[in-house]
C-alpha cells in the first residue's frame, strides 16, 4: 500500500495545531562542548498533534497539474519544473515504514508540502522538530514555508536521545556530539546509540524524495537528489527548532547546504574548523523571554554568526542585514513562538507578527 497522499486546497484549515501548554516536559539535555546549553528543553506539543491520520483528504491528482509548468528558470535560474495548473497546497502524509520496510525507529507520519499557488523558489527546506516532537507538531510551520514557495520535508528521526537519561555517562567527552551526528547521518559515530541510515534524518529525507519523485512527478521532487540519489545540498536549506535547530547547526557545519536557519537555539558541535555551509548563510531567531535566551545568544557569539542581535519588533526587513534576530513580543510560550505555533503572536488581521522575519531568515525574495 502506498503512503497516504492528500491535496489540501486554499480553504483547508489547519488541524492538529500544537498549543504547547498542556504539560511541559522539564527534562533538560546534558551539557555538550558547544551547544547543549542552547537547547535546555523540548518544545511542548498538545495531545491532538499526536494523531497520525490527516483527517479528511482527497487523492492527489498529478494529471491535473500538467498544463502550466513553472520552474526557477522563469526567474533566471535553474531549478525544479513544477506544474501549477491546479494551484493549491499539496501535502503528503508519508509513513516511513511504508517508504522503507527496513526502518525500525521513529515511525511517526512525516510530511512533505508544496504550495503551487506560489511560484517555486527552487529550494527545499528540511525542517527538524524539537526534542521528542513528531513532524505533525510543526506541520503548520511547513505549510507556511510552502506558502513562501519552498518544497518542504519534515522527517521523523531519533530526536529523543538527549532526554532519555544521561546516555553518555562514562563515555568519551565527544559522545553527545557523536550521538547527535549519528542521529542526523546514520554514520556509526557513537558508542551510546545505534541508528541505522534508514532511521537517520538524512536517510529519511532521501527516502521521502525518492518516493515523491515517482508519486508526484508534477512537483519535481527528484530535483533535490543527485544522480546517485544523495541530497543536492546546494539547493537545500536545513532548519529546525530547539534541539532540531542545534542539530541543524551541526548538520550545516558538516554538509554544504544553501542556508541554515535556527529557531530558539544555537548550534551544537565544535566552533573550530571550516564550516561546509559558510557562516554567511547561517541565520537565527530567539525570544528574549525564552529561559534559554542567554545561552542561545552566547552560542551565536561563540560561532561568530554575522551581525549583532537586532530586535524585529516594530521593524521591517532587512533588519540591519544581521543574521541574529530577537523579539520581545508578548507570547504565551516564547520558546515555541519563533516558528508557526499557537504561541506565535498575530496582528489584528490574523497575520503572524513574525512573518516578515521568517521570510528574511529563509531568504524569501522581497522587501
Amino acid at each position: 500500500m502506498l503512503p497516504l497522499l492528500c491535496a489540501l486546497g486554499a480553504a483547508c484549515s489547519s488541524t492538529g495545531h500544537p498549543t504547547g501548554h498542556e504539560e511541559q516536559d522539564a527534562a533538560r539535555e546534558q551539557e555538550e562542548e558547544a551547544g547543549s546549553d542552547d537547547e535546555p528543553r523540548e518544545i511542548d506539543a498538545s495531545s491532538d498533534t499526536r494523531q497520525e491520520d490527516a483527517g479528511t483528504t482527497t487523492p492527489l491528482d498529478a494529471s491535473a497539474r500538467d498544463a502550466d509548468i513553472t520552474s526557477a528558470s522563469d526567474a533566471g535560474t535553474t531549478g525544479p519544473k513544477v506544474e501549477r495548473a491546479n494551484p493549491q497546497l499539496f501535502e503528503f502524509s508519508l509513513d516511513p515504514h511504508q517508504l522503507d520496510p527496513s526502518t525500525a525507529d521513529s515511525l511517526s507520519v512525516q510530511y512533505a508540502q508544496l504550495d503551487t499557488r506560489t511560484a517555486p523558489l527552487a529550494q527545499l527546506v528540511i525542517f527538524l522538530p524539537g526534542a521528542n516532537n513528531v513532524p505533525r507538531d510543526w506541520r503548520d510551520h511547513g505549510r507556511k514555508l510552502a506558502e513562501f514557495g519552498f518544497h518542504v520535508l519534515i522527517p521523523h528521526y531519533n530526536n529523543r536521545w538527549s532526554s532519555s537519561g544521561n546516555i553518555c555517562m562514562g563515555m568519551p567527552s565527544g559522545c553527545a556530539d557523536d550521538t547527535r551526528w549519528e542521529a542526523l547521518s546514520g554514520e556509526n559515530a557513537s558508542a551510546a546509540i545505534a541508528i541505522a541510515r534508514a532511521d537517520s534524518a538524512e536517510g529519511r529525507a532521501v527516502a521521502m524524495l525518492k518516493h515523491l519523485a515517482s508519486a508526484d512527478p508534477a512537483g519535481d521532487w527528484g530535483y533535490y537528489l543527485t544522480k546517485d540519489e544523495q541530497l543536492r545540498y546546494a539547493s537545500i536549506i536545513i532548519a529546525g527548532i530547539s534541539h532540531g535547530a542545534a542539530s541543524a547547526g551541526m548538520y550545516a557545519a558538516r554538509r554544504p547546504f544553501a542556508r541554515n536557519v535556527m529557531h530558539s537555539s544555537g548550534p551544537a558541535g565544535s566552533t573550530s574548523g571550516t564550516k561546509m555551509t559558510p557562516l554567511s548563510a547561517w541565520y537565527a531567531f530567539a525570544h528574549t523571554a525564552d529561559d534559554a535566551y542567554s545561552a542561545i545568544t552566547t552560542a551565536w557569539d561563540r560561532f561568530m554568526l554575522p551581525g549583532q542581535i537586532v530586535s524585529i519588533d516594530g521593524k521591517a526587513r532587512p533588519f540591519d542585514s544581521t543574521h541574529r534576530l530577537s523579539t520581545s513580543a508578548m507570547s504565551s510560550y516564547p520558546h515555541g513562538s519563533t516558528c508557526v505555533h499557537s504561541s506565535s503572536p498575530k496582528d489584528a488581521s490574523g497575520k503572524y507578527l513574525f512573518e516578515d522575519a521568517w521570510r528574511y531568515l529563509y531568504g524569501v525574495p522581497g522587501r
